[in-house]
């Protein structure tokens, strides 16, 4: 029994050397937690650094944006408007949007404006929320960037100041203010002023214009991004290149969008016209909605076929084999109604003035040359 417990029993110095070792383990055990914290918080801080540039806030990607980082800069402000919560800002940096919905400050466009927020994924980019917004000062507008409508839809100038140039066409959004469609062959954006519609805005329809604007996107109901959207400040900021339209008068021949043809003659628009002609290609049977009768348009498109109402009725009635019940092609009531109707139906066709028209629909060009065009011939 002695000789068990002895050898379990141990020197002195052995269990002083064990408490020892025992220290020294819990020693760096503490200095090891105390680097861990230290580098932590040092992390921790670098990551809640705080962004003083516009560079800074859109490098980050939209998932770092929820952070919240944030954010202390100055900027000058190119467009602003409170009933849709837009602001955007720009320094020498770069441009962003600045979300200001329930704010009703309006921020004249040149303001130069200390912001104070935190970042927020966007659409496009990260974005700045919750903001504190002060004018410090006034400031030029930024040279606006030449862009074309291709980059603007590609999304390559989001929240910058663009200049771009194309044909312009009657808005189809139901907006409660000024809205255009500007086409540069088949591509083409929403532009939006800020301001009633009037009829400057509509002197404009049909010509060519450059736009300076701000560069954004259209979102649709399901939050989806559909295209370009220019925000203008003033219609000032559209400007026709050599002056108004050529043929401020012109009338425009359109199609359903989906209408494989592109040009008429205007023998062949004559044709349509009298019902001589009765199908697009492939067959398909033309639907001819005439203009409305005692409109200007439905006078322009009669003197094409040098008739009058009575001549163009009889033409009709010999057509049906003297029936003088046929009263020939439908009319619309109303040329906003003919190019609703074009819009949707396929196979549709008829003449408005170029001021109606919508991007919902085709201009077709006649014997080369569309409204605006010198020598165009319906006006």
């Amino acid at each position: 029994m002695c000789q068990a417990i002895c050898k379990n029993e141990q020197p002195v110095h052995e269990l002083g050397r064990n408490r020892n070792r025992s220290i020294i383990s819990q020693s760096l055990l503490v200095i090891f937690f105390l680097f861990v914290s230290f580098f932590a918080a040092g992390q921790a801080q670098n990551d809640r650094r705080v962004l003083r540039t516009i560079r800074e806030v859109t490098q980050l990607t939209n998932i770092e944006a929820r952070n919240a980082y944030s954010v202390q800069l100055d900027g000058v402000v190119t467009y602003s408007d409170p009933e849709w919560g837009l602001l955007f800002v720009e320094d020498a940096t770069g441009a962003i949007y600045v979300n200001v919905h329930g704010m009703t400050t309006t921020y004249p466009p040149g303001s130069h404006v200390k912001i104070d927020a935190v970042s927020g994924p966007g659409d496009v980019d990260a974005v700045l929320v919750n903001p504190r917004i002060e004018i410090i000062g006034k400031s030029e507008l930024p040279n606006a960037e030449r862009r074309s409508l291709t980059d603007l839809n590609a999304q390559k100038a989001d929240s910058r100041f663009v200049v771009t140039r194309g044909v312009l066409r009657a808005g189809d959004q139901p907006w409660k203010r000024i809205c255009f469609r500007l086409f540069d062959g088949d591509v083409s954006a929403l532009v939006v002023v800020p301001q009633v519609s009037n009829q400057e805005a509509r002197k404009l329809v049909g010509a060519t214009v450059r736009v300076r604007g701000v560069s954004g996107v259209h979102i649709d109901a399901k939050g989806k991004v559909v295209g370009a959207l220019i925000f203008v400040n003033r219609l000032e900021d559209i400007e026709a290149e050599g002056g108004a339209p050529a043929n401020p008068n012109a009338l425009a021949v359109i199609v359903n969008k989906s209408n494989p043809v592109n040009d008429l003659s205007l023998g062949e628009l004559r044709n349509i016209l009298l019902g001589d002609r009765t199908t697009w290609k492939g067959q398909r049977k033309i639907v001819l909605l005439m203009p409305t009768v005692g409109t200007v348009e439905r006078q322009t498109t009669l003197r094409l076929l040098a008739m009058d109402e009575s001549n163009y009725k009889s033409h009709w009635q010999e057509r049906a084999g003297g029936d003088k019940g046929s009263a020939g092609p439908a009319a619309a009531p109303a040329s906003g109604i003919a190019v609703n109707l074009v819009a949707d139906t396929d196979d549709a066709v008829t003449v408005v003035p170029v001021a109606d028209v919508k991007g919902s629909v085709k201009i077709l060009r006649i014997d080369g040359l569309l409204p605006g065009d010198s020598g165009y011939p319906i006006h």
